[in-house]
């Protein structure tokens, strides 16, 4: 019995559901010589003769048909343990790890969370939304949106679409400061900027570069508070087109400026590629991010 290859049990369930060996074969794409090595040497680990074989093929023994039942009792349990293995059972369930820029996490993704539940009513999201990056590898996050491409190996990443920036003031700030004609103008203007930790990224240079040092009221490496401030006619800032689309009060201004943009890449490690809730998530955040990403903003 310890010669025994747990392989043969496959080879002989394809024959048993086959009537033949090369039907067998064909199931298995492998060959008929093959399927009838595994079977031979399974009669011979077991001491018994599984089949009757005729010019009509192949038919199960008495004791090949005890052997037959107890094997589907195998290929069930071989089944559940890869499922078990790639996430559990068929249905999407467990918890799932997000890494998240603020302002698309809070102001697209969370908007459409509820027809992900109704999809998926079992999966349990975590939300780690801030200006840092969570460490994939290190098992920080599961699933992760990134404004740049990961470097770092073993990660599945998807390119989703380009996350294009505009320079934005509100209603209310019109009303009380005017808005800028030209871009030099912008200098005269009350200004937005990112904090201490942002600081560097090139959207933020360029607002530096066309804005005048004591006029830059506000500093914050959040989004949100950013967004927020503009919104309440604090100043004119860069802002993610699709963010401030959310709003109608913010009013778009020189549109033909060219600023930096920023690429939108989802990233999972591919130990998890196969697990249900991972696939879930995957395909909820790529449809939503990669849907307003497309959209033309007016």
């Amino acid at each position: 019995m310890n010669s025994m290859n747990w392989d043969g049990f496959r080879y002989f369930t394809a024959a048993a559901e086959a009537g033949s060996l090369s039907g067998a074969a064909i199931s298995l794409d492998s060959n008929q010589s093959t399927v009838g090595r595994h079977i031979d040497a399974l009669e011979t680990a077991l001491s018994i003769k599984l089949f009757q074989r005729s010019v009509k093929g192949l038919s199960l023994t008495e004791e090949g048909q005890a052997v037959y039942e107890q094997a589907q009792h195998i290929q069930n349990s071989i089944v559940k343990i890869q499922r078990i293995v790639q996430g559990g059972e068929e249905t999407a369930t467990g918890t799932v790890r997000l890494s998240l820029p603020e302002g698309l996490g809070q102001e697209v993704i969370i908007p459409a969370l509820d027809l992900f539940y109704q999809q998926y009513p079992n999966v349990k999201l975590i939300f780690n939304v801030s200006a840092s990056t969570a460490n994939i590898t290190q098992g920080e996050a599961d699933v992760a949106v990134r404004l740049f491409r990961p470097e770092e190996p073993d990660l599945v990443i998807k390119y989703l679409n380009e996350m294009k920036l505009g320079l934005y003031a509100s209603k209310g700030y019109e009303k009380n400061y005017g808005l800028p004609k030209q871009l030099k103008d912008l200098r005269k203007h009350r200004v937005i900027t990112y904090g201490d930790f942002l600081s560097i990224l090139p959207e933020n240079q360029w607002l530096l570069n066309h804005s005048d040092d004591a006029l830059r009221i506000l500093s914050s490496d959040s989004t949100v508070t950013r967004f927020k401030a503009t919104v309440s006619g604090v100043g004119i800032s860069l802002q993610p087109e699709i963010l401030a689309k959310t709003d109608p009060d913010l009013i778009h201004l020189f549109k033909s400026a060219k600023l930096p943009a920023h690429k939108v890449w989802l990233v999972y490690h591919k130990d998890v590629r196969h697990m249900s809730r991972i696939r879930a998530v995957v395909d909820f955040l790529s449809d939503c991010l990669g849907d307003v990403l497309k959209e033309p903003v007016s």
